[in-house]
Order: structure tokens, then C-alpha cells, then sequence
């Protein structure tokens, strides 16, 4: 089990013009195999969960704007893992399936007029990344890791109401997450570094 403390970026290109950052916690549990020869090979699930809180995009259409919002994120992503280990250190690179949640966004413009908007708010997609680890005492082990998570494309639709948003079809592309993790282990069972 690992608990850590994450750097979260939402971006996304087109609808999404802005970008934001947050910190975001979570856990996650795997399996490693070293062989003698120091090669590790693994498996791991990590889910993370960011406070209920608002996160504001801007829409922009010609001659008008609004703002959109979307709360209660989360992120799973199931990875497998190749490494080499030295002594009490490991290094290693991971990749696999993600997975990214959110409410529904609404839709506000600058009088105060909401639209609902209708569309999947779970996305999946791909995940990469890099970390390095130190195995300090006994079972305990510190580790820091990179991860890129590409998300598909998304469509949203935009409730009936005036122009120019009103009936409106938003697609969403070149979305992704960059996050930057540090994070404490402890390993259960038999006890090799990793």
C-alpha cells in the first residue's frame, strides 16, 4: 500500500483552453519479482481522489463566452512494470490503462444563464511513466514517479437554450494529465528489496 501526495494537471486544448493544478491523494498495492540478475518485473493499481472542490474552464465561441465547472475527480490506472535493481535502489518504467472521473459539467455564461450539458464524465485512456525507488528500512521503501496519462477525445452536448451556446455540440481533444508523485511503501509477506 502506498500513500502519497500527487500534482495535478488537467489540460486540454480547443474547449479547455485553460489549465489547472491541484494536489490530489491517493493509494496504491502491486506485485514485484526481481531476478537474480536484478531485473523486476510488476504489476500495480493506483487510485487518487481530489477534493470536492471547483475546478472553472472557459468556453469561448465568437462573440460570446462562458465558463464551465467539474467536481469530485478521480483517477485509477492500472500499469505493468519493468525495472533493474542495485542494491536498495530500483529503477523502472510502467505503462498501461487509466481511467479519469468528474461530474457533468454545467455550462454558465457571463449573465448568469446555466445549460446542462450532457455527456460521459468517466474517461479512458492510456498511461506512461517513470520512478525511481529507495528501499531505507526493513519494509519500507520511498519512491518518486513521473506519469503522462493521454485521454481519448470526448463530446459533450450542450442543453436547448439561446444562441450561441444553447443545442451546441463541444468536442474536447489533446486532453492529458501530468502528474508528479512522491510517495511511502511498505511491503507485506516474504522480504526481498523488492
Amino acid at each position: 500500500m502506498e500513500w502519497r501526495w500527487h500534482f495535478f494537471r488537467f489540460s486540454g486544448e480547443h474547449i479547455f483552453p485553460t489549465t489547472s493544478s491541484t494536489f490530489v491523494g491517493g493509494g496504491q498495492f502491486g506485485l514485484n519479482y526481481e531476478f537474480y540478475s536484478g531485473v523486476v518485473i510488476g504489476a500495480e493499481v493506483m487510485f487518487d481522489w481530489a477534493p470536492n472542490t471547483q475546478n472553472t474552464l472557459t468556453i469561448s465561441n465568437p462573440g460570446s463566452s462562458a465558463t464551465a465547472t467539474i467536481n469530485s475527480r478521480w483517477l485509477t490506472t492500472v500499469t505493468g512494470k519493468l525495472g533493474y535493481a542495485w542494491d536498495r535502489v530500483l529503477v523502472y518504467g510502467k505503462g498501461g490503462g487509466a481511467w479519469v472521473g468528474a461530474d457533468t459539467p454545467s455550462l454558465t455564461t457571463p449573465g448568469g444563464l446555466l445549460f446542462p450539458i450532457s455527456g460521459n464524465s468517466s474517461n479512458s485512456g492510456w498511461t506512461a511513466g517513470i520512478g525511481i525507488e529507495w528501499a531505507f528500512a526493513g519494509p519500507w521503501s520511498a519512491r518518486a514517479e513521473y506519469d503522462f496519462i493521454g485521454l481519448i477525445n470526448q463530446t459533450y452536448t450542450v442543453g436547448p437554450g439561446p444562441a450561441p451556446f444553447g443545442g451546441d455540440t463541444i468536442n474536447t481533444n489533446n486532453r492529458n494529465i501530468q502528474l508528479l508523485t512522491v510517495g511511502l511503501n511498505y511491503k507485506f509477506g516474504g522480504w526481498r528489496w523488492w
